[in-house]
């Protein structure tokens, strides 16, 4: 039996601030360091959520929203648009997910949001994505939607570099 998730996104819990700040850390060196490849960025949030929780706090994709802009605004990169694209997987709350990202207006690419499972959506996402860096936040209520067979599928794809920033949280 599931986890019922309905008040997940009423009130951002210690933990999921500690998360959201060593997503922080992690991404603001890895989009400066990565920029210097002059290959494109793909940035995907495996279960992106709602984007901003209900008392008004940030979730992961809007983190990375923020990261991504003040990292491009800083960069002497000169081909800024499509430099980092991102995209948001999510399977009960796309539509809320959209509306919380287009608070932040991007500069360089507009964000994709895709409405479904994880699992079903990842190889599809990435498809089209040789040569590319590629980093995926893989962050799940739990760890039933994570077959290792799709990381060894995942591994096929010919990317420039391939970076993944798993949080387990199960007992």
């Amino acid at each position: 039996m599931s986890k019922d998730n309905k008040d997940f996104f009423k009130k951002k819990n210690e933990w999921s601030e500690i998360k959201d700040r060593l997503l922080g850390c992690y991404l603001t060196p890895y989009f400066q360091k990565v920029l210097l490849t002059r290959k494109p960025i793909f940035y995907v949030d495996c279960f992106a959520g709602k984007g901003k929780f209900e008392d008004g706090k940030d979730g992961s994709p809007l983190i990375a929203l923020r990261i991504r802009e003040e990292c491009l605004s800083r960069t002497s990169r000169q081909d800024k648009i499509g430099a980092v694209k991102t995209c948001f997987i999510d399977m009960n709350y796309g539509n809320e997910l959209s509306s919380n990202i287009a608070s932040i207006s991007p500069s360089y690419d507009v964000p994709e949001v895709i409405p479904g499972k994880y699992e079903d959506n990842i190889l599809k996402c990435l498809q089209n994505k040789q040569g590319y860096n590629v980093f995926l936040y893989i962050d799940p209520y739990g760890i039933k939607a994570l077959d290792l067979s799709t990381f060894e599928a995942i591994k096929t794809l010919g990317f420039n570099t391939f970076e993944m920033l798993i949080n387990f949280n199960s007992f």
